[in-house]
């Protein structure tokens, strides 16, 4: 699919290879890594082929793009746990503190919402991420509770705290 999103600053597409210096480049930072759970550290050719290949197999698995450069990562997947779309994303350290994070989910919900029947989209961030927490309220996300992930780049189970957002909260005028 060549489906391609336009916000107002970013492209939200399907990676190829030619992207693979970038993810490696932005991926193996552990500034970054520390907060992904499905991320390893040190990020490899090898990890950025398996992306490039999920995200092929994956329909709503992108990448953000500026000004044509890679500088983030973005999906609504499904966790095939009681059919359970999770939002999760990044973006390069070099590009925080610009919203592209906020406006790159907003735009890739309302097109999933679009798009799709289902009406929940859930998502979650390690305790401690601050940045995320601000990220997934401001979208509308309520609190669900607190549990626990397996961490690939931390190699370790972590406390993850969880969240929902229902269709119908973002119908707001």
């Amino acid at each position: 699919m060549n489906l391609e999103i336009n916000t107002l600053n970013l492209v939200i597409k399907k990676p190829n290879i030619k992207d693979i210096p970038s993810l490696i480049d932005q991926l193996n930072n552990w500034n970054i890594s520390k907060w992904l759970v499905e991320v390893p550290f040190p990020y490899s050719i090898k990890d950025a082929y398996y992306w490039i290949k999920k995200t092929e197999e994956d329909e709503f698995s992108f990448n953000i793009y500026f000004k044509n450069k890679l500088i983030g990562g973005i999906s609504i997947a499904n966790k095939l746990i009681k059919n359970k779309w999770e939002l999760g994303y990044w973006i390069g350290e070099e590009y925080w503190g610009n919203k592209y994070a906020k406006e790159a989910c907003e735009s890739l919900i309302k097109f999933f919402f679009t798009n799709t029947s289902i009406n929940t989209i859930y998502a979650s961030h390690m305790n401690g991420n601050i940045k995320s927490n601000k990220i997934i309220l401001s979208l509308g996300f309520k609190k669900l509770g607190i549990g626990k992930k397996y961490s690939v780049s931390r190699k370790e189970e972590i406390e993850d705290i969880n969240y929902q957002l229902m269709k119908s909260w973002t119908q707001r005028v």
